[in-house]
């Protein structure tokens, strides 16, 4: 720590005491810079401003070195992506930088894309309840929530997630879901699960390296559970063809 300025201790006149003041300077910014955020950068600023304030000044004046500031470059904002690979855009703006991660980005499928409005609607969601399926960057999943048309607490998800094989992932799960045989759709597997203690049906499609997750859930007075599954299984079936085997 610098010492106080006084008349006898002239600490901002001396050099040594500039050279303590840059080599403190110094070491605080090779610290800070190892979190190149806008925020950390706005702290420096003003540490660096503080200690050019605070540097101690003489009785006399004419004698007294000018503070050389140190030039900082401003980070650049980590683009955000609101496009899907075909260039679609998501149905809203995304906060998350890291929307499409490494957790996800097994399949190149975008849920929040792959039907119209219109083709919500006739599944009984309402297009204009869709919002991210992710509350937080860089999430597992990335997908898209809808609620029922006339009820907002049954909602509908479809989510993509990087997972192994389709019968290593029902052996993972099978303590939360309770597994109905396999259907094919245009081809391909699905797997049907019933969540355990909930009126919540899923399906599971492989695709690339990730599982495309579709769950229907109805909260209050759900109608019998397959009713519930028939849904989950309509809207896989209006999708599955632009999900990559």
């Amino acid at each position: 720590m610098l010492p106080p300025c006084s008349h006898s201790h002239p600490c901002a006149t001396t050099q040594t005491a500039r050279s303590e003041l840059r080599i403190q300077i110094a070491h605080v910014i090779s610290k800070l810079r190892r979190w190149s955020t806008s925020a950390t950068l706005l702290i420096l600023d003003i540490v660096v401003a503080v200690f050019a304030i605070v540097s101690c000044s003489s009785s006399n004046q004419s004698t007294r070195p000018p503070f050389t500031f140190i030039s900082v470059p401003s980070a650049t904002p980590s683009e955000i992506r609101h496009t899907d690979q075909r260039g679609m855009s998501l149905p809203f703006a995304t906060r998350f930088p890291d929307r499409w991660s490494n957790l996800n980005d097994g399949s190149t499928y975008e849920p929040c894309t792959a039907l119209t409005p219109p083709e919500i609607s006739s599944l009984g969601l309402a297009p204009n309840s869709v919002a991210d399926a992710a509350a937080a960057n860089h999430q597992t999943v990335r997908g898209c929530r809808w609620t029922f048309t006339g009820s907002r607490t049954s909602t509908a998800y479809q989510e993509v997630g990087n997972a192994p094989a389709l019968d290593v992932y029902k052996a993972k799960n099978g303590d939360i879901l309770d597994w109905r045989p396999d259907i094919i759709l245009n081809g391909r597997a699905v797997a049907v699960g019933v969540r355990k203690g909930r009126s919540s049906c899923t399906t599971h499609v492989q695709s690339g390296s990730a599982i495309v997750t579709t769950s229907f859930s109805v909260n209050i007075d759900p109608p019998p559970i397959d009713k519930i599954c028939d849904m989950a299984i309509a809207f896989t079936e209006a999708t599955i063809d632009k999900m990559p085997p």
